[in-house]
């Protein structure tokens, strides 16, 4: 039998000085509310009322019990209020991990218009290349630009992030511009050290799978920092389309080796697998889903 059931009717007796007024005012029979406060005592072993024909009054061990059941489900409807209310307007502390490369393009979709959207939440951002332990860590929702792994995670894909081999107009018409992959073998490559595969970069070819063993004068754990060394002209790169968009627009990079970079690297939020998702995490992972322009 559901222990807290039992406990509200022990409650509702005692607040109602009797078992049938306890079941009146419950929508209850006599019979149940009853059973349920016999029920209880028998799981404590221990009485918690003298019953007689006249009265009704608490044992000693029934009035420290009573005075704990009240906190105890006073707190429980207090918890449940909480969460319809942040169901309906959703509030408190959220905290989130996110790439630094993809909070630098986001950063006000993350921040302004969301905390302007949503004043009652708090937002406590790591900016992290890092695979952080959610779980462990107490993360609330991380951002992963890359494909997600982790089944003990549930994913939501927000928009697709394509790798793009880049370089600078001034690189190309020093070094010449790689016609095949194999190509790159020749040139000097910027490695973002956060790729799995780092300096093995992955192309396909005719629908043929082809990997290069690259290398190059820098190494870094950071997209933004591979993409203003490949501007500043110092190799070839592979970058997410995200952070050389704007570069590619401008001309400061021009796109080498169109549609045959073969990394399918997509943006998603991730949480914790749990029976209940906070409102604060589904409005953020909504709202981010309407900024990158995904339908939520």
């Amino acid at each position: 039998m559901d222990r807290l059931t039992t406990m509200e009717a022990f409650v509702r007796v005692v607040d109602a000085g009797s078992f049938s007024g306890a079941a009146r005012r419950w929508g209850r029979s006599n019979a149940v509310v009853s059973k349920y406060v016999a029920a209880l005592e028998d799981h404590l072993g221990v009485e918690l009322l003298r019953r007689t024909t006249r009265s009704l009054s608490l044992t000693e061990a029934g009035r420290a019990y009573h005075d704990r059941c009240v906190a105890l489900l006073s707190d429980i409807d207090a918890l449940e209020a909480s969460l319809r209310d942040d169901a309906v307007s959703p509030r408190g502390l959220l905290r989130v991990s996110a790439p630094p490369g993809f909070a630098s393009k986001y950063l006000d979709a993350m921040t302004s218009t969301f905390i302007a959207r949503y004043p009652d939440i708090q937002m406590d951002l790591d900016l992290t290349h890092r695979m952080v332990d959610l779980v462990e860590e107490g993360i609330d929702v991380a951002i992963r630009v890359t494909e997600p792994r982790d089944s003990s995670l549930i994913a939501r894909r927000l928009g697709p992030a394509p790798i793009r081999a880049v370089a600078s107009p001034a690189y190309l018409e020093r070094a010449g511009t790689p016609s095949h992959p194999k190509d790159l073998r020749n040139h000097p490559c910027l490695v973002d050290t956060n790729f799995r595969d780092q300096q093995r970069w992955r192309f396909e070819v005719d629908g043929k799978p082809q990997t290069v063993a690259v290398s190059g004068p820098v190494r870094v754990n950071s997209p933004m920092a591979v993409t203003r060394l490949a501007i500043a002209g110092h190799g070839v790169a592979l970058c997410p389309d995200f952070m050389v968009a704007e570069a590619l627009a401008s001309g400061h990079l021009v796109e080498v080796l169109p549609g045959s970079v073969a990394f399918r690297w997509a943006i998603h939020a991730v949480y914790p697998r749990r029976r209940y998702v906070s409102g604060r995490v589904r409005v953020f992972i909504d709202h981010l889903a309407a900024a990158l322009g995904v339908a939520s």
